[in-house]
């Protein structure tokens, strides 16, 4: 009974640190998906790697 006990209050002090490394590796990648998704990376990576820039005032055509 008492080793039952003992193997029960091993197995959940296990479960309870996977637990914590999951909720860090989860703040990480929320983190990460934050940086990835702001203006200013995307803009970056929008005139580097495809070539976009914002429009010269002739490129602009205003609909009525």
């Amino acid at each position: 009974m008492n080793s039952k006990r003992t193997q029960i209050g091993y197995s959940l002090s296990r479960i309870k640190k996977e637990i914590e490394q999951i909720g860090e590796y989860n703040r990480k990648l929320k983190l990460e998906i934050a940086s990835l998704k702001s203006p200013e990376r995307l803009e970056n990576r929008a005139g580097k790697e495809f070539g976009l820039r914002y429009p010269v005032s002739k490129q602009i055509v205003f609909l009525p």
